[in-house]
């Protein structure tokens, strides 16, 4: 299916209450059975949703971690979730904001929400929460967010290689 860009799409992005749990559940499990087309270790554990639900559910109150999601016409259509870490011991002590997970629905795809949900992120908890960098992890074979990382000024910093037994 061809996505047309429609980056004027009239959307908002806020951080997430703890009603929005369960939508951000059900877009976050529709993104992990997308990654198991090229990757079955993506498969979803039984507990998976509820993990990442009691995830959620401590980000709420922790300043440390953060939502935000995306709104179009009151429905939530995606979502990133992220937190800091400090990072000390051997080498020089900093501080990083990570994303963890971020999703879009895929009707809204390429108009604009996946980049205001990294900016949101950007400015309004790593900035604000002084991390020097923000990091994340993409699978190799995920071309699309490869080339959407790119788009956001992301670069290649590690490379994780695996040996299965």
């Amino acid at each position: 299916m061809e996505e047309k860009d429609e980056s004027n799409l009239p959307f908002s992005i806020r951080e997430f209450i703890t009603s929005d749990i369960k939508e951000i559940v059900e877009i976050w499990t529709d993104i992990i059975k997308w990654h198991t087309e090229f990757d079955d270790e993506f498969t979803l554990d039984p507990e998976g949703q509820s993990n990442f639900s009691f995830i959620l559910k401590s980000a709420f109150n922790d300043p440390t971690q953060t939502a935000y999601v995306a709104l179009y016409d009151k429905e939530i259509v995606g979502f990133v979730y992220g937190y800091t870490k400090e990072h000390s011991g051997f080498f020089k002590k900093r501080k990083v904001a990570h994303v963890s997970d971020i999703a879009v629905k895929e009707d809204y795809r390429r108009k604009g929400i996946g980049t205001a949900l990294m900016r949101r992120f950007e400015f309004d908890f790593a900035k604000k929460n002084e991390a020097g960098s923000i990091t994340l992890y993409v699978h190799s074979k995920n071309q699309q967010g490869l080339d959407f990382y790119k788009k956001q000024r992301f670069d290649t910093k590690l490379i994780s290689m695996r040996k299965r037994l």
